[in-house]
């Protein structure tokens, strides 16, 4: 039995190393192959990334958003020049109304320096006229003082007016005299008086020329 036992471990054992060693056998050229196959196939795949599939709505779409862009742009192009205009026409406005103002204030200081102009002048005009008077009635009065009444005009009670008519330069001398009307007992009296109250100096700047005068002269007794 031991010999049976024996002999049937050694045939199983070589059974088994059989085996093995034909595993072994068997995989190897696998492993050959693999290798050289791995070793023959050598090859590099250059992997592009795939472009997006852009759809042809979005473009369009795109398409009336650039074009809603451009009109925008060119909307705000043509806006420009209209705003430049109205700021240039508001310009023109304020300087128009600027030039309008300062005409009105030039037109008020011309008629206020006119107003004063004429204001002074007329009361030069007034003053003149009033030294005027004034001299002719100092004229009268020295002509008044100067005269005598006639004795024989006294006696007999006469009474009477005198018109005279005489001419004096500008420096009040006596050029010519005149007896207009009156009565012949006072003629003498009128003309020594009028002689005797010449020359009469007149106011600076009162007399331009030669002047033409007409008084009256009265002879009463009361």
């Amino acid at each position: 039995m031991n010999r049976y036992a024996k002999s049937f471990t050694i045939t199983l054992l070589l059974y088994i190393a059989i085996f093995i060693s034909f595993l072994y056998s068997s995989e190897e050229p696998q492993i050959k192959s693999s290798q050289t196959k791995s070793d023959q196939v050598v090859k590099f795949t250059i992997i592009q990334e795939a472009k997006p599939v852009v759809k042809k709505k979005e473009i369009i779409v795109k398409k009336k958003e650039i074009k809603k862009v451009i009109k925008k742009k060119v909307a705000t192009k043509k806006i420009k020049p209209k705003i430049i205009e109205k700021k240039k026409q508001i310009i023109k406005k304020k300087k128009t109304t600027e030039i309008k103002k300062t005409i009105v204030k030039q037109q008020i200081k011309k008629n206020k320096s006119i107003q004063k102009i004429t204001k002074n002048h007329q009361d030069t005009l007034n003053k003149h006229k009033y030294n005027q008077k004034k001299y002719y009635t100092k004229i009268k009065e020295t002509i008044n003082k100067n005269k005598s009444y006639p004795r024989v005009a006294v006696k007999r009670g006469i009474e009477g007016i005198v018109k005279i008519n005489f001419t004096i330069s500008k420096n009040g001398e006596l050029l010519s005299f005149h007896i207009k009307k009156g009565k012949k007992i006072f003629q003498k009296s009128i003309t020594k008086a009028v002689q005797n109250s010449f020359p009469l100096m007149p106011p600076k700047g009162l007399l331009d020329s030669n002047i033409s005068l007409s008084l009256t002269i009265n002879y009463y007794l009361y």
